[in-house]
């Protein structure tokens, strides 16, 4: 765990939460976008399946900070954690992204196939490394 701090509830409400909300920030501009949240511990690694032609792709070369945020159980706070993102290699990519498939159509388990050493270059895996993590109230 890289994170210094542990937010009481906040494993718990990570856990619980599909979509988490992924900002980058790119020439003073921010933009948010849901992405769904297959991670277990929001105080290590997190990965994010996306396609290598998006904006957040772009964001993340030019800036690697990203903030994900996703809501507390408590009314009126969400979380906040700040990290460094980054592409996780082709080989790694090709075997999560298989795993999301099925994850969504588990009904083509049995006759969906990735065949071994096929690359797709259109597809990516963003891992996003936590640095700190807070509470923010909605109204601040």
């Amino acid at each position: 765990m890289n994170v210094k701090n542990v937010i009481e509830g906040m494993f718990e409400d990570f856990k619980q939460a599909r979509i988490v909300y992924l900002t980058t920030l790119r020439d003073g501009e921010e933009r948010s976008r849901p992405m769904t949240n297959f991670n277990e511990d929001p105080y290590s690694m997190m990965w994010f399946p996306t396609y290598r032609d998006t904006r957040k792709v772009e964001d993340i070369k030019e800036n690697p900070k990203g903030l994900l945020t996703f809501p507390s159980s408590k009314e009126g706070e969400y979380y906040e954690i700040e990290g460094r993102a980054e592409f996780e290699d082709e080989g790694v990519t090709s075997e999560k992204w298989k795993w999301r498939y099925l994850h969504w159509h588990p009904v083509q388990n049995r006759r969906f196939w990735f065949p071994r050493g096929t690359n797709y270059p259109d597809r990516m895996i963003i891992n996003v490394y936590p640095k700190s993590v807070r509470v923010v109230k909605k109204d601040e």
